[in-house]
């Protein structure tokens, strides 16, 4: 079978690779001209790393392993744990933190020679009449046409299959955003296995050892004036909603100083040593699943069909989860319409779980905070997460695997 894959983020990626490895012929197709580098560090549960073990990739040497949560308040007492350690023996592989464009590069190294393909941005598609086997043909920017028995989205929340097939269904903003980063910090944390989370009223800041003393850190701050705009909000991709005191552009490092002034260490530490540059944000947004993820032999995965804010820490185990369910699905007898509306129906009720509680986390906003604010002397939430985990997950619910 001859499957066009548009996006080459993870879940481009990943698929390309478990759909390769079952012999089909696949052609991945990306419009940049090289691999994104951004999205810094993701958090990989067990069933994010077990679909990397049956992919193929020896994940031993890359990323930082995790053992533990410890959410605290803003002085340092504590709130919540998680024995991720106790989570990783219960399904038989590690929780780790991986840097988002090491774990791509990593998946499209053992691409076969040939399948991606840089700087192809599609703009048309034809679909066969309705109800027949006929290929489906993806016109490029350059003129190319390509045909294929299969077409999957995997472009993102902006996805242009996605479009093609729905029209166009803008994300919805939740109120919060995300400012995240690495930094080089000898303190103990950086050298540990575990994660901590600081919990006050200005929000949440993550953060997570990568090893060799390099932290990856996340602030999760509500939306307000002098933050860098959703993009598109307003006129342009980088505009900001107000100005500092001369007209220049507010600092993002002074607004998180100035938010998280209150908090104890190691966050004064790690403020003290961020810039601007270090800086990128993203606003949390939340897309809509629709009903259907498809329509004949095209069909959608990833940020394409389900985009959650990162509160959930579940968005890349997600994306693995569509390509690992999707090469099995494709893998089967019938007819490609008929495979790929196995594989979506497959994935809806767990991505449907998913997103209810994303909505219900990200729309709540500061009351997770004051959840855990309320929490009292480290309690235990190890049982919580490991339902959580294995509720989203089609992998870790599948016997014979």
């Amino acid at each position: 079978m001859k499957i066009v894959i548009i996006g080459a983020g993870l879940g481009g990626v990943a698929s390309a690779l478990a759909l390769s490895r079952n012999g089909h012929q696949v052609e991945l197709y990306e419009q940049a001209d090289e691999l994104r580098k951004g999205g810094y560090g993701v958090i990989l549960w067990p069933n994010g790393t077990g679909i990397l073990n049956d992919l193929g990739i020896d994940h031993r040497d890359i990323g930082h392993r995790l053992d533990r949560v410890d959410i605290t308040s803003e002085t340092g007492q504590p709130l919540v744990r998680v024995d991720l350690d106790r989570i990783a023996r219960t399904f038989g592989s590690p929780n780790k933190v991986i840097r988002r464009s090491e774990l791509v590069e990593v998946l499209a190294a053992a691409l076969p020679p040939g399948v991606l393909r840089f700087g192809a941005r599609a703009t048309s598609v034809e679909e066969p009449a309705e109800g027949t086997d006929g290929p489906v043909v993806i016109t490029f920017e350059d003129g190319r046409r390509v045909e294929a028995d299969v077409l999957i989205g995997a472009d993102g929340h902006r996805s242009f299959v996605r479009k093609h097939l729905f029209g166009f269904s803008p994300a919805e903003h939740t109120g919060w955003a995300t400012w995240h980063g690495t930094t080089k910090l000898p303190v103990e944390l950086t050298s540990s296995h575990r994660v901590q989370t600081m919990a006050g009223d200005a929000g949440l800041c993550v953060m997570h050892p990568l090893g060799e003393d390099m932290l990856y850190w996340a602030f999760e701050t509500p939306w307000a004036d002098g933050d860098m705009a959703p993009p598109g909000a307003l006129d342009g991709p980088d505009v900001r909603n107000s100005a500092g005191p001369g007209g220049e552009p507010p600092s993002p490092v002074a607004n998180l100083r100035a938010r998280f002034a209150e908090f104890s260490s190691p966050l004064p530490e790690l403020l003290a040593s961020i810039s601007d540059e270090d800086i990128a944000v993203f606003p949390h947004i939340l897309h809509q699943v629709p009903q259907r993820w498809g329509r004949g032999p095209i069909t959608l995965l990833g940020d394409a069909v389900h985009a959650v804010p990162p509160r959930t820490g579940m968005g890349a185990n997600q994306a693995l989860e569509d390509a690992w369910v999707i090469g099995r699905a494709l893998s089967g007898k019938g007819s490609p319409a008929a495979l790929l509306r196995r594989y979506e129906k497959t994935r809806q009720r767990r991505v449907k779980m998913l997103y209810h509680y994303a909505a219900a986390t990200g729309k709540q906003g500061q009351a997770v905070p004051g959840l855990f604010k309320r929490s009292k002397n480290g309690i235990s939430f190890t049982g919580f997460q490991r339902f959580q985990i294995k509720a989203f997950s089609n992998y870790l619910n599948t016997a014979a695997r």
